[in-house]
Protein backbone atom coordinates (compact mmCIF):
# COMPACT_ATOMS: atom_id res chain seq x y z
CA UNK A 1 0.00 0.00 0.00
CA UNK A 2 0.94 3.26 -0.67
CA UNK A 3 2.71 5.23 1.88
CA UNK A 4 1.12 7.55 4.42
CA UNK A 5 1.34 11.37 4.06
CA UNK A 6 -0.53 13.38 6.69
CA UNK A 7 -1.16 17.10 5.49
CA UNK A 8 -0.80 20.00 7.81
CA UNK A 9 1.71 22.10 9.55
CA UNK A 10 4.18 20.84 12.05
CA UNK A 11 3.28 23.59 14.88
CA UNK A 12 -0.24 22.74 14.76
CA UNK A 13 -1.42 20.64 17.77
CA UNK A 14 -3.57 18.64 15.87
CA UNK A 15 -1.33 17.69 13.23
CA UNK A 16 1.02 16.99 16.03
CA UNK A 17 -1.62 14.36 17.68
CA UNK A 18 -1.73 13.08 14.54
CA UNK A 19 1.84 12.64 14.35
CA UNK A 20 2.81 11.46 17.79
CA UNK A 21 -0.05 8.38 17.09
CA UNK A 22 2.09 7.51 13.77
CA UNK A 23 5.42 7.53 15.93
CA UNK A 24 3.86 5.96 18.47
CA UNK A 25 2.72 2.86 16.19
CA UNK A 26 6.09 3.13 14.67
CA UNK A 27 4.38 4.31 11.03
CA UNK A 28 6.68 5.74 8.71
CA UNK A 29 4.98 8.79 7.45
CA UNK A 30 5.34 12.35 5.56
CA UNK A 31 4.44 15.73 6.58
CA UNK A 32 3.44 17.70 4.05
CA UNK A 33 2.11 21.46 4.75
CA UNK A 34 -1.54 21.71 3.43
CA UNK A 35 -2.27 24.57 0.74
CA UNK A 36 -4.91 25.69 2.78
CA UNK A 37 -7.92 27.43 0.83
CA UNK A 38 -6.98 25.41 -2.41
CA UNK A 39 -9.57 23.19 -4.37
CA UNK A 40 -6.89 20.59 -4.08
CA UNK A 41 -7.35 21.02 -0.12
CA UNK A 42 -10.50 20.74 0.10
CA UNK A 43 -11.11 17.27 -1.61
CA UNK A 44 -8.50 16.12 0.96
CA UNK A 45 -10.69 18.42 4.30
CA UNK A 46 -14.02 19.40 2.76
CA UNK A 47 -13.89 21.94 5.58
CA UNK A 48 -10.75 23.52 4.95
CA UNK A 49 -9.19 22.34 8.24
CA UNK A 50 -5.70 20.29 9.14
CA UNK A 51 -5.14 17.67 9.31
CA UNK A 52 -5.94 15.13 6.47
CA UNK A 53 -4.60 11.69 5.54
CA UNK A 54 -3.84 10.04 2.74
CA UNK A 55 -2.93 6.30 2.30
CA UNK A 56 -3.33 4.75 -0.60
CA UNK A 57 -7.42 4.48 -1.17
CA UNK A 58 -7.99 5.98 2.24
CA UNK A 59 -8.20 9.53 2.42
CA UNK A 60 -9.64 10.63 6.50
CA UNK A 61 -9.84 14.16 7.63
CA UNK A 62 -10.24 14.66 11.47
CA UNK A 63 -7.59 14.62 14.34
CA UNK A 64 -9.25 11.88 16.28
CA UNK A 65 -10.61 9.66 13.19
CA UNK A 66 -6.67 10.05 11.72
CA UNK A 67 -5.08 8.72 14.56
CA UNK A 68 -8.01 5.63 15.22
CA UNK A 69 -7.41 4.47 12.45
CA UNK A 70 -3.42 4.00 12.46
CA UNK A 71 -4.19 2.40 16.17
CA UNK A 72 -6.43 0.10 14.64
CA UNK A 73 -5.02 -0.59 11.43
CA UNK A 74 -1.81 -0.93 11.77
CA UNK A 75 0.04 -4.13 14.47
CA UNK A 76 2.36 -1.86 17.27
CA UNK A 77 1.15 -0.86 21.30
CA UNK A 78 -2.40 0.02 21.63
CA UNK A 79 -3.17 3.71 21.64
CA UNK A 80 -6.59 2.85 23.04
CA UNK A 81 -7.96 1.13 25.91
CA UNK A 82 -9.55 -2.06 25.56
CA UNK A 83 -12.07 -2.00 28.17
CA UNK A 84 -15.03 0.29 28.13
CA UNK A 85 -14.80 2.44 30.86
CA UNK A 86 -11.24 3.79 30.39
CA UNK A 87 -11.75 3.38 26.50
CA UNK A 88 -15.01 5.92 27.49
CA UNK A 89 -12.79 7.99 29.49
CA UNK A 90 -10.13 8.42 26.30
CA UNK A 91 -13.10 9.88 24.29
CA UNK A 92 -14.49 12.29 27.01
CA UNK A 93 -11.09 13.89 27.42
CA UNK A 94 -10.56 14.04 23.44
CA UNK A 95 -13.73 15.74 23.33
CA UNK A 96 -13.04 17.98 26.33
CA UNK A 97 -9.83 19.09 24.41
CA UNK A 98 -11.85 19.88 21.02
CA UNK A 99 -14.87 21.67 22.73
CA UNK A 100 -13.24 23.15 25.69
CA UNK A 101 -9.89 23.41 25.90
CA UNK A 102 -8.84 24.23 22.52
CA UNK A 103 -11.01 27.46 22.54
CA UNK A 104 -9.67 28.73 26.04
CA UNK A 105 -5.97 27.67 25.98
CA UNK A 106 -5.13 27.36 21.87
CA UNK A 107 -7.29 30.27 20.55
CA UNK A 108 -7.42 32.00 23.42
CA UNK A 109 -3.64 31.99 24.65
CA UNK A 110 -1.41 29.87 22.80
CA UNK A 111 -2.10 31.75 19.27
CA UNK A 112 -2.88 35.36 20.25
CA UNK A 113 0.79 35.16 22.07
CA UNK A 114 2.86 33.29 19.55
CA UNK A 115 1.44 33.35 16.33
CA UNK A 116 -0.06 37.02 16.29
CA UNK A 117 3.28 38.28 16.68
CA UNK A 118 5.31 35.99 14.15
CA UNK A 119 2.50 37.22 11.32
CA UNK A 120 2.32 40.83 12.33
CA UNK A 121 -1.60 40.22 13.99
CA UNK A 122 -2.10 42.84 16.95
CA UNK A 123 -3.01 41.33 20.05
CA UNK A 124 -6.02 42.37 22.15
CA UNK A 125 -4.48 42.29 25.22
CA UNK A 126 -7.70 42.91 26.73
CA UNK A 127 -9.42 40.13 25.66
CA UNK A 128 -6.51 37.74 26.61
CA UNK A 129 -5.89 39.04 30.07
CA UNK A 130 -10.00 38.30 30.54
CA UNK A 131 -9.39 34.63 29.57
CA UNK A 132 -6.87 33.89 32.01
CA UNK A 133 -9.04 32.78 34.57
CA UNK A 134 -10.66 30.27 31.98
CA UNK A 135 -7.09 28.98 31.52
CA UNK A 136 -6.68 28.71 35.17
CA UNK A 137 -9.98 26.89 35.64
CA UNK A 138 -9.62 23.88 32.99
CA UNK A 139 -5.84 23.42 33.86
CA UNK A 140 -6.65 23.27 37.40
CA UNK A 141 -9.68 20.25 35.85
CA UNK A 142 -7.27 18.56 34.42
CA UNK A 143 -4.22 18.18 36.94
CA UNK A 144 -6.98 17.06 39.69
CA UNK A 145 -7.36 14.43 37.11
CA UNK A 146 -3.79 13.52 36.97
CA UNK A 147 -3.59 13.68 40.78
CA UNK A 148 -5.76 9.78 40.61
CA UNK A 149 -3.95 8.64 37.62
CA UNK A 150 -1.07 8.64 35.73
CA UNK A 151 -2.51 9.26 32.65
CA UNK A 152 -6.09 11.41 31.38
CA UNK A 153 -7.53 7.57 30.96
CA UNK A 154 -6.09 5.65 33.59
CA UNK A 155 -2.39 3.71 33.92
CA UNK A 156 -1.71 4.01 30.23
CA UNK A 157 -1.08 7.03 27.74
CA UNK A 158 -3.84 6.50 25.40
CA UNK A 159 -5.20 8.88 22.80
CA UNK A 160 -6.06 11.51 25.07
CA UNK A 161 -3.13 12.45 26.40
CA UNK A 162 -1.71 12.60 22.15
CA UNK A 163 -4.31 15.24 22.13
CA UNK A 164 -3.57 17.31 25.01
CA UNK A 165 0.59 17.11 25.15
CA UNK A 166 0.67 19.23 22.29
CA UNK A 167 -1.00 21.74 23.67
CA UNK A 168 0.54 21.87 27.66
CA UNK A 169 4.15 22.11 25.69
CA UNK A 170 3.34 25.45 24.23
CA UNK A 171 2.62 26.79 28.10
CA UNK A 172 6.10 27.51 29.68
CA UNK A 173 7.04 29.47 26.04
CA UNK A 174 4.56 32.27 27.42
CA UNK A 175 4.63 34.01 30.92
CA UNK A 176 1.19 33.60 31.21
CA UNK A 177 1.48 29.94 30.45
CA UNK A 178 3.87 29.55 32.56
CA UNK A 179 2.11 31.38 35.15
CA UNK A 180 -0.77 28.90 35.01
CA UNK A 181 1.41 25.69 34.64
CA UNK A 182 3.38 26.60 38.04
CA UNK A 183 -0.26 26.20 39.48
CA UNK A 184 -0.74 22.32 38.10
CA UNK A 185 2.13 19.80 39.46
CA UNK A 186 0.43 17.36 38.58
CA UNK A 187 0.43 18.22 34.46
CA UNK A 188 4.25 19.08 34.75
CA UNK A 189 4.99 15.59 36.39
CA UNK A 190 2.30 14.49 33.21
CA UNK A 191 3.69 16.40 30.74
CA UNK A 192 7.43 15.05 31.84
CA UNK A 193 6.33 11.69 31.45
CA UNK A 194 5.30 12.44 28.16
CA UNK A 195 8.01 14.15 26.95
CA UNK A 196 10.20 11.53 27.77
CA UNK A 197 8.25 9.48 24.85
CA UNK A 198 10.12 9.03 21.31
CA UNK A 199 6.94 10.34 19.80
CA UNK A 200 7.07 13.62 21.26
CA UNK A 201 10.30 14.31 21.10
CA UNK A 202 10.23 13.08 16.99
CA UNK A 203 7.52 15.88 16.71
CA UNK A 204 8.68 18.91 18.36
CA UNK A 205 8.47 21.69 16.09
CA UNK A 206 10.31 24.75 15.61
CA UNK A 207 8.39 28.14 15.71
CA UNK A 208 9.93 30.62 13.27
CA UNK A 209 10.82 33.64 15.03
Amino acid sequence: MSDIVIHGFAASTYARTARTAAEEKGLAYSLVDPEMGTDGYLKLHPFGKMPAMTHGDVHLFETFAIARYFDEAFDGPALQPADPEPRARMTQWVSVYVDYLYATIVRGLIVPRLVYPMRGVPVDEDALKENLPAVDSQLAIVDGVLADAPYLAGAEPSLADLFVTPMIAYLPAMPEGEAALAKCPNIQAWQERMSGRGSFTETQPQLAA
